[in-house]
């Protein structure tokens, strides 16, 4: 499913009623026509009365679209309008008088609102038509004093576009959001609807058809897509019957340390769960005999320490020499940031000529020396968190997190690496400027050893010889609909990264069988 920034499906709008000659007032139409048909479906019965709160802009315009099929149907429905009638103007202005005209109520709002909360009070659902997708500016004044009641209202929220005061680029508050159960957006799901917090914000969302044809995509464009079953299922391989373990790979997992055995233990496992033929774990001599006890399936490789239970400059030659005939390099988790241990990897990475996937203190070895991956362009995917990432790029988490889009953007450009940037919402940035935000996974996710799971999916997958994007959309997708399917049963305070492990193939089973989740649903 194609994703688009709110400037973008601005560019769509105009192109369709400049280019394709449908007038706005008809898209305004379709999408007030069609979102008010699916909250009568779904949430409307015989006497539900409905509080209907519009801005001055679109967005309002809408809204009383909604109001008027809901009065044509006898439901009891009053406009709570956030500004005078005569500040509307357009398609707004116009389907406002339509409303009226069917002798719908509409209060303009007061500053003391006591009008407003007896409305919501007495409402059985609310549709937030407050603002649309282009706000600009933090929710400040009576807005955000209705927003603050809508939210404490505890009925139905239905938001028109994009619950008011998110930003629809960046799926961030804009000072204050609505708190919606379910949200109705128009011809392609925005960024702000599945980027975090606004995914969390949005409840479940329905994308609608409003005419906007779809060849316009061709002209100007998308900025991202959703990985779904859809996607995944064009590239999930079928495995023959006379096929055997030479034909899914040999992967090498080169991880561990000192305290930091569980790391290399859950990458090898998963990497071997998800598929691959063979998978040798290249692990300091000193810690071989732990490794050897915990795995079975997965083979080990000990090569020279020193006797410290870190990889040195020591056992550089012998690891070298070892991965030549393998299919894909897994490097990095739980490693360590021993100074030679950062050497090691860096030299490991600029000698061999192999598909790397390289995560946790793989990246780390890189903080202070990015220019290697732009100036080797090797086949490379790497997973860091946003910690990982901003010590790649000299940014705070914090600052990554307020447009991840953005800078995930830049680095891959920089670089001409894949990236897949872990959290709420994964975000996977193709070297090839391609990007995909992954909607599956939930907060039982944010516990130890998950991501190095992760890491053993996406390299897992490149040994059988999917490609970096194939291996890193699918292994995203697996890793965050474990987690989803884990909450069927269970609370997101108790998952293991192990349980991940567990569940693997019936993940599969589900996605190859067409059966999965939609997370985000469309509707004519």
């Amino acid at each position: 499913m194609k994703i688009l920034t709110p400037e973008r499906m601005a560019k769509y709008d105009r192109y369709a009623i400049e280019t394709w000659g449908i007038p706005s007032a008809v898209l305004m139409e379709n999408a007030g026509r069609n979102t008010y048909r699916l909250i009568k479906e779904r949430y409307l019965s015989e006497k539900k009365r409905i509080a209907i709160i519009c801005g001055r802009g679109n967005n309002g315009g809408d809204g009383f679209v909604v109001g008027r099929y809901a009065l044509r149907d006898g439901y009891r429905t009053k406009v709570f309008l956030l500004c005078k009638k005569s500040d509307l103007r357009g398609d707004a202005a116009l389907n406002m008088k339509l409303y009226e005209s069917l002798n719908g109520e509409i209060v303009e709002f007061d500053n003391e609102f006591n009008t407003f909360k007896f409305g919501i009070k007495h409402a059985d659902i609310i549709v937030d038509a407050i603002f649309g997708t282009g706000l600009s500016k933090a929710v400040e004044g009576k807005e955000r004093a209705v927003i603050e009641q809508i939210n404490q209202s505890g009925k139905p929220v239905m938001a028109i576009d994009i619950p008011s005061g998110i930003d629809g680029k960046t799926g961030l508050e804009m000072g204050i959001a609505v708190m919606a159960t379910h949200t109705f957006t128009y011809a392609y799901p925005k960024l702000g609807h599945i980027l975090c917090p606004g995914g969390y914000h949005a409840g479940k969302v329905t994308v609608i058809d409003i005419s906007i044809p779809t060849f316009i995509e061709d002209t100007l464009g998308i900025d991202a897509q959703l990985i779904d079953g859809e996607m995944l299922r064009c590239f999930i391989k079928e495995r023959p019957p006379w096929t055997h373990k030479g034909t899914y790979g040999h992967a090498v997992v080169i991880a561990g340390s000192p305290g930091k055995t569980g790391a290399a233990y859950m990458t090898s496992l998963a990497a071997l769960k998800i598929g691959a033929g063979l998978v040798t774990l290249v692990i300091p001599s000193s810690l071989n005999s732990i490794m050897e006890a915990k795995l079975t399936e997965v083979m080990t490789y000990p090569v020279e320490d020193d006797g410290t239970g870190f990889f040195t400059m020591s056992c550089y030659e012998q690891v070298k020499e070892f991965v030549e005939d393998k299919d894909i390099i897994i490097m990095g988790p739980g490693l360590s940031q021993q100074p030679e241990t950062t050497e090691f990897v860096r030299q490991i990475y600029m000698n061999v000529a192999k598909p790397f996937v390289i995560d946790a203190d793989g990246i780390n070895a890189f903080k202070e020396n990015v220019d290697i991956f732009g100036r080797l362009e090797r086949d490379t995917v790497l997973t860091p968190h946003p910690g990982e990432f901003g010590r790649l790029v000299n940014l705070s988490p914090k600052q990554i997190n307020k447009d991840r889009i953005t800078s995930g953007r830049k680095f891959v450009e920089d670089n001409h690496v894949n990236l897949v940037l872990k959290g709420a919402r994964s975000i996977f940035f193709g070297s090839d400027g391609n990007v995909y935000i992954n909607p599956t996974g939930n907060p039982s996710l944010a516990k130890g050893g998950s991501g190095d799971v992760l890491t053993g999916f996406i390299g897992g997958l490149a040994s059988q010889g999917y490609s970096l994007t194939e291996s890193s959309l699918l292994g995203m997708y697996l890793h965050g609909y474990l987690a989803d399917d884990w909450l069927e049963t269970n609370t997101d305070m108790d998952l293991l990264a192990g349980d991940l492990i567990v569940g693997t193939g019936r993940a599969i089973k589900v996605l190859k069988d067409g059966k999965e989740r939609v997370y985000i649903e469309k509707s004519l």
